[in-house]
Protein backbone atom coordinates (compact mmCIF):
# COMPACT_ATOMS: atom_id res chain seq x y z
CA UNK A 1 0.00 0.00 0.00
CA UNK A 2 1.40 3.51 -0.52
CA UNK A 3 2.52 5.63 2.30
CA UNK A 4 0.83 9.51 1.97
CA UNK A 5 1.65 12.24 3.99
CA UNK A 6 -1.36 11.85 5.94
CA UNK A 7 0.16 8.54 7.22
CA UNK A 8 3.74 10.08 8.07
CA UNK A 9 2.24 12.81 9.75
CA UNK A 10 -0.57 10.67 11.87
CA UNK A 11 3.13 8.33 12.40
CA UNK A 12 4.83 11.20 13.71
CA UNK A 13 2.23 12.28 16.00
CA UNK A 14 1.80 9.04 17.60
CA UNK A 15 5.96 9.06 18.09
CA UNK A 16 5.87 12.20 20.05
CA UNK A 17 2.57 11.38 21.71
CA UNK A 18 4.22 8.51 23.52
CA UNK A 19 7.43 10.48 23.69
CA UNK A 20 5.36 12.73 25.96
CA UNK A 21 4.18 9.45 27.72
CA UNK A 22 7.77 8.16 28.34
CA UNK A 23 9.32 11.13 29.52
CA UNK A 24 6.54 11.54 32.15
CA UNK A 25 6.65 8.00 32.85
CA UNK A 26 11.11 8.03 33.72
CA UNK A 27 10.55 11.46 35.55
CA UNK A 28 7.70 9.54 37.94
CA UNK A 29 10.25 6.81 38.20
CA UNK A 30 13.17 8.72 38.57
CA UNK A 31 10.83 10.68 41.31
CA UNK A 32 9.96 7.58 43.00
CA UNK A 33 13.64 6.39 43.11
CA UNK A 34 14.88 9.85 44.70
CA UNK A 35 12.74 9.94 47.26
CA UNK A 36 12.81 6.33 48.07
CA UNK A 37 16.92 6.45 48.20
CA UNK A 38 16.18 9.80 50.99
CA UNK A 39 13.55 8.01 52.81
CA UNK A 40 16.12 4.70 52.98
CA UNK A 41 19.30 7.36 53.83
CA UNK A 42 17.72 8.85 56.55
CA UNK A 43 16.17 5.42 57.53
CA UNK A 44 19.71 4.14 57.91
CA UNK A 45 21.18 6.93 59.40
CA UNK A 46 18.21 7.01 62.44
CA UNK A 47 19.25 2.96 62.74
CA UNK A 48 23.45 4.04 62.76
CA UNK A 49 22.61 6.50 65.83
CA UNK A 50 20.54 3.89 67.78
CA UNK A 51 23.06 0.84 67.22
CA UNK A 52 26.08 3.21 68.41
CA UNK A 53 24.30 3.86 71.56
CA UNK A 54 23.81 0.34 72.27
CA UNK A 55 26.85 -0.54 71.36
CA UNK A 56 28.30 1.59 73.76
CA UNK A 57 26.08 0.74 76.48
CA UNK A 58 27.43 -2.74 75.79
CA UNK A 59 31.08 -1.35 76.00
CA UNK A 60 30.35 0.64 79.35
CA UNK A 61 28.91 -2.57 80.86
CA UNK A 62 30.26 -5.39 79.77
CA UNK A 63 33.08 -7.41 78.89
CA UNK A 64 31.97 -8.07 75.55
CA UNK A 65 35.04 -8.05 72.73
CA UNK A 66 34.51 -5.75 69.34
CA UNK A 67 33.08 -8.81 67.92
CA UNK A 68 30.82 -9.84 69.99
CA UNK A 69 29.43 -6.57 70.10
CA UNK A 70 29.38 -6.22 65.99
CA UNK A 71 27.43 -9.60 66.47
CA UNK A 72 24.54 -7.77 68.18
CA UNK A 73 23.41 -6.01 65.31
CA UNK A 74 22.82 -9.26 63.71
CA UNK A 75 20.88 -10.25 66.54
CA UNK A 76 18.77 -7.62 66.77
CA UNK A 77 17.64 -8.09 62.90
CA UNK A 78 16.59 -11.68 63.48
CA UNK A 79 15.14 -11.05 66.96
CA UNK A 80 12.80 -8.25 65.53
CA UNK A 81 12.02 -9.92 62.05
CA UNK A 82 11.56 -13.02 63.99
CA UNK A 83 9.08 -11.55 67.13
CA UNK A 84 7.87 -8.71 64.87
CA UNK A 85 9.11 -5.87 67.35
CA UNK A 86 10.09 -2.86 65.43
CA UNK A 87 14.25 -3.00 66.39
CA UNK A 88 13.78 0.57 67.42
CA UNK A 89 12.13 -0.76 70.28
CA UNK A 90 14.47 -3.86 70.94
CA UNK A 91 17.54 -2.06 70.99
CA UNK A 92 16.80 0.23 74.13
CA UNK A 93 15.17 -2.92 75.75
CA UNK A 94 18.22 -4.90 75.36
CA UNK A 95 20.46 -1.50 76.70
CA UNK A 96 18.24 -1.44 79.84
CA UNK A 97 18.71 -5.13 80.36
CA UNK A 98 22.40 -5.19 79.81
CA UNK A 99 22.94 -1.69 82.41
CA UNK A 100 21.19 -4.39 85.09
CA UNK A 101 22.80 -7.35 84.57
CA UNK A 102 26.13 -6.41 82.88
CA UNK A 103 26.25 -9.49 80.62
CA UNK A 104 25.08 -9.13 77.06
CA UNK A 105 23.66 -12.96 77.08
CA UNK A 106 21.71 -12.81 80.78
CA UNK A 107 20.31 -9.56 78.97
CA UNK A 108 19.21 -11.27 75.25
CA UNK A 109 17.71 -14.36 77.67
CA UNK A 110 16.00 -11.76 79.68
CA UNK A 111 14.87 -10.02 76.58
CA UNK A 112 13.46 -13.25 75.31
CA UNK A 113 11.38 -13.26 78.50
CA UNK A 114 10.24 -10.04 78.64
CA UNK A 115 9.10 -10.41 74.85
CA UNK A 116 7.00 -13.36 75.74
CA UNK A 117 5.67 -11.82 78.86
CA UNK A 118 4.66 -8.30 76.63
CA UNK A 119 2.82 -10.27 74.16
CA UNK A 120 1.30 -12.71 76.62
CA UNK A 121 -0.21 -9.38 78.51
CA UNK A 122 -0.01 -6.36 76.53
CA UNK A 123 2.20 -4.48 78.34
CA UNK A 124 4.90 -2.24 76.56
CA UNK A 125 8.13 -4.22 76.39
CA UNK A 126 9.73 -1.10 78.19
CA UNK A 127 7.66 -1.48 80.97
CA UNK A 128 8.21 -5.01 81.29
CA UNK A 129 12.28 -4.84 80.56
CA UNK A 130 12.50 -2.24 83.10
CA UNK A 131 10.36 -4.49 85.78
CA UNK A 132 12.62 -7.39 85.16
CA UNK A 133 15.97 -4.75 85.37
CA UNK A 134 14.74 -3.31 88.72
CA UNK A 135 14.13 -6.86 90.09
CA UNK A 136 17.82 -8.49 88.79
CA UNK A 137 19.26 -5.43 90.81
CA UNK A 138 17.26 -6.41 93.88
CA UNK A 139 13.72 -4.60 93.40
CA UNK A 140 10.49 -6.33 93.07
CA UNK A 141 8.09 -3.99 93.66
CA UNK A 142 7.77 -3.19 89.74
CA UNK A 143 7.68 -6.71 88.76
CA UNK A 144 4.90 -7.49 91.46
CA UNK A 145 2.95 -4.14 90.38
CA UNK A 146 2.72 -5.84 86.49
CA UNK A 147 0.25 -8.39 87.57
CA UNK A 148 2.16 -11.30 86.52
CA UNK A 149 0.14 -14.08 88.70
CA UNK A 150 3.45 -13.97 91.18
CA UNK A 151 2.22 -13.68 94.89
CA UNK A 152 4.21 -11.19 97.27
CA UNK A 153 5.63 -14.26 99.27
CA UNK A 154 7.58 -15.22 96.28
CA UNK A 155 8.50 -12.03 95.41
CA UNK A 156 10.13 -11.40 98.86
CA UNK A 157 11.30 -15.07 99.56
CA UNK A 158 12.69 -16.67 96.04
CA UNK A 159 16.08 -15.56 93.97
CA UNK A 160 15.83 -13.73 90.87
CA UNK A 161 16.40 -17.13 88.91
CA UNK A 162 13.74 -18.82 90.61
CA UNK A 163 11.64 -16.16 89.86
CA UNK A 164 11.94 -15.66 86.40
CA UNK A 165 12.41 -19.68 86.33
CA UNK A 166 8.68 -19.42 87.25
CA UNK A 167 8.00 -16.63 84.46
CA UNK A 168 9.47 -18.76 81.73
CA UNK A 169 7.03 -21.62 82.65
CA UNK A 170 4.16 -19.36 82.44
CA UNK A 171 5.04 -17.02 79.82
CA UNK A 172 5.91 -19.78 77.50
CA UNK A 173 5.49 -20.21 74.29
CA UNK A 174 3.28 -16.55 73.51
CA UNK A 175 5.45 -15.51 70.51
CA UNK A 176 5.67 -18.32 68.60
CA UNK A 177 1.62 -18.89 69.03
CA UNK A 178 1.01 -15.33 68.12
CA UNK A 179 3.55 -15.95 64.80
CA UNK A 180 0.29 -18.35 63.65
CA UNK A 181 -1.41 -15.07 63.27
CA UNK A 182 -1.91 -13.05 59.72
CA UNK A 183 -1.02 -9.99 61.70
CA UNK A 184 1.88 -11.03 62.97
CA UNK A 185 3.29 -12.42 59.49
CA UNK A 186 2.20 -9.01 58.19
CA UNK A 187 4.00 -6.82 60.82
CA UNK A 188 7.43 -9.62 60.08
CA UNK A 189 7.12 -9.11 56.49
CA UNK A 190 7.14 -4.75 57.15
CA UNK A 191 9.98 -5.06 59.35
CA UNK A 192 11.58 -7.46 57.09
CA UNK A 193 10.99 -4.71 54.07
CA UNK A 194 12.00 -2.01 56.29
CA UNK A 195 15.14 -3.74 57.18
CA UNK A 196 15.83 -3.81 53.18
CA UNK A 197 15.46 -0.36 52.96
CA UNK A 198 17.62 0.38 55.85
CA UNK A 199 20.14 -1.65 54.25
CA UNK A 200 19.94 0.12 51.09
CA UNK A 201 20.11 3.37 52.87
CA UNK A 202 24.02 2.12 54.81
CA UNK A 203 25.45 1.71 51.64
CA UNK A 204 24.12 5.40 50.55
CA UNK A 205 25.26 6.96 53.95
CA UNK A 206 29.31 7.29 52.83
CA UNK A 207 28.31 9.34 49.75
CA UNK A 208 26.07 11.17 51.76
CA UNK A 209 28.49 11.66 54.48
CA UNK A 210 31.06 13.33 52.09
CA UNK A 211 28.47 15.21 50.04
CA UNK A 212 27.48 16.98 53.40
CA UNK A 213 31.38 17.24 53.98
CA UNK A 214 32.31 18.55 50.69
CA UNK A 215 28.99 21.02 51.15
CA UNK A 216 29.91 22.51 54.84
CA UNK A 217 33.99 22.77 53.57
CA UNK A 218 33.18 24.35 50.32
CA UNK A 219 30.04 25.59 49.13
CA UNK A 220 28.56 26.70 52.89
CA UNK A 221 31.84 29.30 53.20
CA UNK A 222 30.98 30.65 49.53
CA UNK A 223 27.52 30.84 50.00
CA UNK A 224 28.03 32.84 53.10
CA UNK A 225 30.76 34.67 51.38
CA UNK A 226 28.26 35.47 48.98
CA UNK A 227 25.40 36.56 51.52
CA UNK A 228 28.36 38.87 53.18
CA UNK A 229 28.78 40.73 49.99
CA UNK A 230 25.50 41.73 49.61
CA UNK A 231 24.60 42.67 53.15
CA UNK A 232 27.73 44.54 54.27
CA UNK A 233 27.19 41.62 57.03
CA UNK A 234 30.61 40.16 58.78
CA UNK A 235 30.71 35.94 57.55
CA UNK A 236 29.55 33.75 60.00
CA UNK A 237 32.24 31.13 60.39
CA UNK A 238 31.52 28.98 62.89
CA UNK A 239 34.60 28.45 64.70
Amino acid sequence: FPVTIKDVDNSADQIAEFGKKAALAFAAVGAAATAFAVSAVKAAAEDEKARKNLEQTIRSNTKATEDQIKAIDSYITKQSIATATTDDVLRPALGRLIRSTQDVTKAQELLTLAQEISIATGKPLETVTNALGKAYEGSNTALGKLGLGIDQTTLKTKSFDEITQQLAQTYNGFVANEATNAEFKFKQLSIAVDETKEQIGAALLPIVKELADYLLAVFVPNLQAFAAGLTGEAIVTGK
